[in-house]
């Protein structure tokens, strides 16, 4: 299996968290997981950030076996969780709440395809993540992107052996 992690490209709605350090809000979540060097942060409670991703370099022809969020976060103040969502058109699927801690943690969240169904390769032109937060203070992220792992199609060329 071969795995591709798919960067997110721009921010699209909702948009209600605040950049706190680095370039702009792309750039923050973004590679690699540098901490407080770049990040974003909510600003109201229960508030989500989300973004459009890049384009897939997988091959035409793959079969997609897993999808899945990865994130990077902490507290800066009060108690509370956060987690991620990928939204497919009108249709989302939630991760696991996750208990903010004052340092940062990493966790990589599979996801089903929003709205059920097999993943298709044409998913992930369209595809968004969000991150949420339901932190009684504030909430940092540092990094946030989506890891296919994929099967390449079969060769087109056989060799044959005498």
């Amino acid at each position: 299996m071969e795995i591709e992690v798919i960067k997110v490209a721009a921010v699209t709605s909702p948009n209600l968290w605040v950049l706190g350090a680095g370039a702009n809000k792309v750039v923050a979540v973004n590679a690699p997981s540098d901490d407080d060097a770049s990040y974003i942060y909510d600003s109201v409670r229960s508030s989500g950030q989300q973004y459009s991703l890049v384009s897939t370099s997988i091959p035409v022809g793959s079969t997609i076996n897993s999808v899945s969020v990865f994130s990077r976060c902490r507290k800066t103040t009060g108690s509370g969780t956060w987690y991620v969502v990928l939204r497919l058109g009108a249709a989302s699927t939630t991760g696991p709440s996750h208990v903010a801690l004052s340092t940062y943690s990493e966790y990589t969240d599979a996801l089903a395809r929003p709205g059920g169904g097999i993943w298709a390769l044409s998913d992930f032109s369209t595809l968004e993540v969000k991150i949420v937060s339901f932190v009684a203070g504030s909430a940092r992220c540092t990094s946030l992107w989506v890891i296919v792992g994929y099967t390449p199609p079969p060769s087109a060329f056989f060799h044959l052996f005498p």
